[in-house]
């Protein structure tokens, strides 16, 4: 079986209830949750500059930073667009 095609979203917490409650178990599968830091320190962020980032932003910036394993990262290895 192969593994699961992860995805990012800003609305992951509803996305991850809503295939909860419809037992969609290949979508459980397939959506990433950041660690909980993640969604501190966006917060923080936000409170500090005024500027909301997203999830994947944040989560990438706390990897690049050492703050994150790349276990806890989506796609580690990838570079995003925002990245020089």
């Amino acid at each position: 079986m192969s593994k699961p095609k992860m995805y990012s979203s800003e609305r992951v917490l509803e996305e991850f209830y809503k295939a909860l409650a419809d037992q969609n178990e290949g979508k459980l599968r397939r959506v990433h949750i950041p660690r909980s830091d993640v969604f501190y320190i966006r917060e923080a962020y936000y409170q500090h500059s005024g500027n909301w980032e997203t999830l994947d932003r944040i989560e990438r910036c706390m990897y690049l930073e050492g703050k994150l394993l790349a276990r806890d990262v989506l796609d580690p290895k990838r570079k995003r667009d925002w990245e020089q």
